[in-house]
């Protein structure tokens, strides 16, 4: 078992760290292979997209099934 662990980014720090990345990628590619940096941009956006809205996709799913729970446990009458 590992003694350190990365912390866990929230959606903000993870769409932060992506797009530094992608400017330091594109930064270097755009003057040798433009046609390359944009599918890079292209792929990233998508990346950012699926992986940012199964995020949130995620937390909507357990904040809903959170309130069936309370529902269930305190019926109305």
């Amino acid at each position: 078992m590992r003694k350190f662990r990365m912390p866990d980014l929230d959606i903000t720090g993870t769409w932060v760290v992506a797009v530094g990345v992608f400017f330091h990628l594109i930064a270097r590619l755009v003057r040798k292979q433009p046609e390359m940096a944009v599918e890079m941009g292209e792929g990233l956006g998508i990346a950012m997209m699926i992986f940012g809205g199964y995020r949130i996709i995620n937390a909507l799913i357990a904040q809903a099934e959170k309130e069936e729970k309370d529902r269930e446990n305190h019926p109305e009458h």
